[in-house]
């Protein structure tokens, strides 16, 4: 298993939201991570991502513990985060932001550059925008952005924090459409945090979080029709 958590708990000071998670991410697999506000969405990625401290429980990343490493550590084993909102650096432009990723794993220049061209034809709205400052784009390109980003470090999973939020219908199905394709073209895994359940028409599993633990899980496709699912948004 790529990614293993096994009865994760953490939170913020002494204020618990994660109260023993346990979600697998294989070779390969694109996951969702579903759940409603404050369900512990945003809080798991932080942890897996060494962001936040583990309490208790266990995190492992292709069978290395990460417990005690720093997020850069994490980063340089294969581990992405695009976190919530995006954070891209307005004020660069996106190539520099895009270079940016290529630091987690310490790249040549060619290589970076070789992959920068890979990740444009995929990310084709971001080719004429190179020279642009990131915060010039819009909501849908900065997401393209950071995805992109993350991937220019070569990672082996990238995690989503609510790729689809504030933009429209059309722009949740184009970048929804682009992450299977990645996924399709590299092999890279991703686990996708959303409140938006169309991402379940692209992940192969599924989980859902409810009051910082997993109320349900399985098969993304079966999980589409679960009553399971409406009751843990209705609570």
């Amino acid at each position: 298993m790529l990614l293993s958590i096994r009865e994760l708990t953490s939170g913020y000071g002494r204020v618990p939201v994660l109260r023993g998670v346990d979600l697998d991410v294989a070779e390969g697999e694109i996951v969702a991570l579903l759940g409603v506000n404050g369900a512990g969405k945003t809080t798991t990625l932080r942890a897996v991502s060494g962001v936040l401290p583990t309490w208790s429980g266990s995190v492992s990343f292709d069978g290395a513990t990460l417990g005690g490493r720093p997020p850069e550590a994490r980063a340089r084993l294969g581990l992405g985060h695009v976190p919530e909102g995006r954070g891209i650096l307005s004020s660069l432009t996106v190539r520099q932001n895009l270079r940016l990723g290529a630091t987690a794993r310490g790249r040549g220049a060619r290589d970076v550059a070789q992959d920068e061209e890979r990740l444009l034809e995929v990310f084709d709205a971001l080719r004429d925008k190179l020279a642009a400052p990131a915060g010039s784009l819009s909501g849908g390109q900065q997401q393209m952005l950071a995805v992109a980003r993350a991937l220019l470090g070569r990672p082996r999973l990238v995690m989503v924090d609510e790729m689809s939020f504030g933009l429209a219908p059309i722009l949740v199905t184009q970048l929804l459409g682009l992450v299977a394709r990645l996924r399709a073209e590299s092999g890279t895994a991703f686990l996708l945090v959303e409140q938006n359940s169309a991402v379940l028409d692209i992940a192969d599993r599924a989980y859902v979080l409810a009051g910082g633990a997993v109320h349900t899980s399985g098969p993304a496709h079966e999980l589409a029709d679960s009553e399971n699912l409406v009751r843990a948004y209705l609570g």
